[in-house]
């Protein structure tokens, strides 16, 4: 049985923004101290959410006392800072929480920067947005919270923290135009030690704020775009070190495209028709995998999936599982791709003066539109991979052991947000669970099929299939509300009714969510522009035979890809 005294001395040591509840549990607790416990758990990881909730499952006025009284009792700034934080969030009116917080953030954001000066600010990185934030709402403080963020950008930190605070200063308009000409000169300074995905961050922090002065900002422009086409340029390689894989000149057209753009936009057409030049000799090394079911004579292609599939197969599951819920290395390829590649033209049986019709499972037809052609090779692309691929690769990891029911359960609870604790009001109260306890009969349903299915036995696909169907949706709900997308509509009787799926895939939040090849994915496996398997299970369309491990495979897909999820809150560290 834990305790508020525990909780309380625990608290009282910390020096990081971790969340609490691998520590302590709502159930651990008395249900006299439980009120307070519950305050100090959700603290840690949702209360931004909460207090930005109209309909908010927690008495704001208790938590507002409640952090009010802890704010002046505890000795911690850290804790001092966040409790008034916190306060001044549920009530937005009451400034002084929000000058405390800043006063205690000005004493403590320094300590909580990495040890390893070159390290990434994971504890200071929000703190600073915080105090940006707060600073610029309440009026107060503004001349010394700029001084300690100038502070942080010349001292001798590495540019992992440097360029958060100008990636922050940026997002919130910390800094007024007249230093925009002083942080170009530090993304300049800084670019030559900057490593991976940060060279291109700060060449487009850089070009941010060269916009933002008058005077000389076309040599920083041209100094930023030239080394962003660099970048691109260094990322070419040469398809004679690897001959049989085809996807190192599809990957050098991306490269060169992104380059060419660049040169442009900065002027330098010499270097932007050299990129050229080399675009053009790329192309005649580009073989692009046919689409053809039938093509099964293209031992490129079989190759190149053969040595993927080793290579997912090589990693922990982890891996496997981060690379099937992403759309890499044609694996599973865009609309866009697929359309760019296609010849512009009317098929044969446009040309009899024909027309293209869908057939749903029912026999019923409806006019293709004009995407047919798009949408078949699409599916022809996928059932390819997802049959002699994906499902090859899974079936192997069930094999070895390398995917098990406790094995994924772990990886969804410990590494996704599957495993974040969600609250649901019902009957007066707030029930506690989490998306994967809303799946988890269907995952395991799953592994035991792709078992059975391995040792010769009967398979029976349904509740994997229905269960994780119906899930999805109700988890993508969850999703699109978090980022304040519409989850319910208004009928015409004034009555009010969840929003259904085909509505949900056109939230435009999603695209904040989600990348586009994972929305074409979605609405492929589960809408009538694909398998539409949503509707073939809610309207009971489908029969016993109709379920299969095609179709459970591919809901699981969707699955992981939910898994990608960043709550709103936590996504100002992207």
């Amino acid at each position: 049985m834990a305790s508020l005294t525990k909780l309380y001395e625990y608290l009282e040591k910390k020096s990081d923004d971790e969340h609490i509840d691998n520590m302590f549990s709502y159930d651990a607790f008395s249900p006299e101290e439980w009120p307070k416990a519950r305050m100090e758990i959700l603290a840690w990881w949702k209360i931004e959410r909460l207090a930005e909730d109209e309909i908010c499952s927690i008495d704001k006025n208790f938590a507002i006392a409640y952090f009010d009284e802890r704010a002046n009792v505890t000795n911690n700034l850290l804790l001092k800072y966040r409790y008034n934080y916190f306060a001044y969030l549920l009530t937005t009116t009451d400034n002084r929480f929000a000058q405390r917080a800043i006063d205690a953030l000005m004493c403590v954001i320094e300590t909580l920067l990495p040890d390893d000066k070159e390290g990434y600010p994971h504890h200071a990185d929000d703190a600073i947005e915080v105090l940006m934030s707060l600073v610029k709402r309440v009026k107060y403080r503004i001349k010394e919270a700029k001084e300690l963020i100038w502070r942080l950008l010349e001292s001798d930190y590495g540019y992992r923290t440097k360029l958060v605070c100008i990636r922050t200063v940026k997002k919130q308009a910390f800094f007024p135009a007249s230093d925009a000409e002083r942080i170009v000169c530090l993304c300049k300074e800084l670019l030559p030690l900057t490593q991976d995905g940060w060279r291109e961050n700060c060449c487009k922090l850089g070009l941010f704020f060269a916009s933002k002065f008058q005077g000389q900002a076309k040599p920083y422009i041209i100094f930023f775009y030239d080394a962003l086409g660099d970048m691109e340029m260094e990322h070419l390689k040469d398809p004679a070190t690897d001959p049989n894989n085809i996807a190192i000149p599809l990957m050098n057209e991306c490269h060169l495209e992104k380059a060419m753009t660049f040169y442009q936009k900065g002027g330098l057409i010499e270097k932007r028709n050299k990129a050229e030049l080399v675009f053009r000799e790329n192309k005649k090394k580009v073989v692009i995998p046919h689409f053809k079911i039938e093509k099964k004579t293209d031992e490129q292609v079989v190759d190149y999936f053969e040595n993927l599939a080793k290579e997912l197969l090589e990693g922990k599951l982890s891996w496997l599982l981060v690379n099937l819920s992403c759309p890499i290395r044609f694996l599973f390829p865009s609309y866009e791709q697929i359309r760019e590649r296609m010849p512009d033209k009317e098929t044969t049986i446009e040309n009899l003066g024909f027309v293209n019709k869908d057939v749903d499972i029912n026999g019923n037809s409806r006019k293709a539109g004009n995407d047919f052609e798009l949408r078949q090779k699409y599916d022809l692309w996928l059932m390819n991979i997802i049959r002699n691929t994906v499902i090859k690769v899974i079936l192997t990891a069930v094999k070895t052991k390398q995917l098990t029911y406790g094995k994924l359960k772990r990886w969804f609870l410990k590494e996704t947000c599957f495993g974040l604790p969600i609250e649901y009001p019902r009957s007066n109260q707030v029930v506690i669970g989490s998306w994967y306890s809303q799946l988890d009969y269907g995952i395991e349903a799953l592994i035991k099929q792709y078992n059975r299915f391995l040792q010769g036995k009967p398979t029976d696909w349904r509740i994997s299939v229905d269960l994780l169907s119906i899930r999805f949706e109700g988890i993508l709900r969850d999703m699109v509300g978090n980022y304040g997308g519409h989850v319910t509509k208004v009928g015409r009787d004034n009555s009010l009714s969840q929003v259904l799926l085909d509505s949900l895939l056109r939230e435009p939040c999603l695209r904040e969510i989600f990348r586009e090849e994972d929305m074409e994915f979605f609405e492929y496996v589960f809408t009538a522009k694909g398998h539409n398997i949503r509707n073939n299970i809610a309207h009971a369309f489908y029969i016993p035979q109709d379920y299969g491990m095609v179709q459970a495979t591919l809901v699981f897909l969707c699955i992981l890809r939910l898994t990608t999820f960043r709550p709103k809150m936590a996504n100002n560290a992207n």
